[in-house]
């Protein structure tokens, strides 16, 4: 191969590297979801951990690692649900069940934590049940103000079912 030859294809070969896409780095692997939701059918009671600010997914506005409705929690009509929020950020967050975009009151009396407009400060626990009285599409959402707009939410669905499951799912 001439000189000539070999410098064409140095030449191709830096110009292919320059336009190939950059490799990006794996995301990290979010919890599995199952492990954030444990019932009793005999007692007809759901139990679900929200863990506010879990890492880094959705800037830190996320669920379990989980924001923009990715996460789907299905409870059987007529059962209680008690929920564990803990504040794993490094900014206040709430946990609540509201009826749809934006709003402010929770959907079933007793479905918020504490001071939900202030949230809960970083590293704090909070507990809060309710029972699931009508069927219907439900957010998990921070009512803390701009969080849900930050796409700090996922979607409980109550509906007609046998047993509650979560699942993670892509987000709108």
């Amino acid at each position: 191969m001439d000189l000539a030859m070999r410098a064409g294809t140095i030449a191709a070969a830096i110009a292919a590297a320059a336009l190939a896409p950059a490799a990006t780095a794996a995301p990290a692997a979010r919890p599995d979801p199952g492990r954030f939701l444990v019932w009793d059918a005999q007692g007809r009671i759901v139990r679900l951990t929200l863990l506010a600010g879990l890492g880094r997914e959705n800037n830190g506005f996320n669920f379990d690692g989980y924001g923009r409705g990715e996460l789907l929690v299905t409870v059987p009509l007529g059962w209680r649900v008690v929920v564990r929020c803990e504040n794993r950020g490094s900014r206040r967050h709430s946990c609540a069940v509201v009826r749809g975009a934006l709003a402010t009151r929770p959907a079933f009396p007793g479905a918020a934590s504490p001071s939900p407009l202030t949230g809960l400060a970083p590293g704090t626990v909070a507990s809060f049940s309710f029972r699931a009285t009508r069927t219907g599409t439900f957010r998990l959402a921070s009512l803390v103000p701009g969080q849900e707009q930050a796409r700090m939410w996922d979607v409980l669905d109550v509906a007609r079912v046998v047993r509650p499951s979560i699942a993670a799912r892509p987000g709108p």
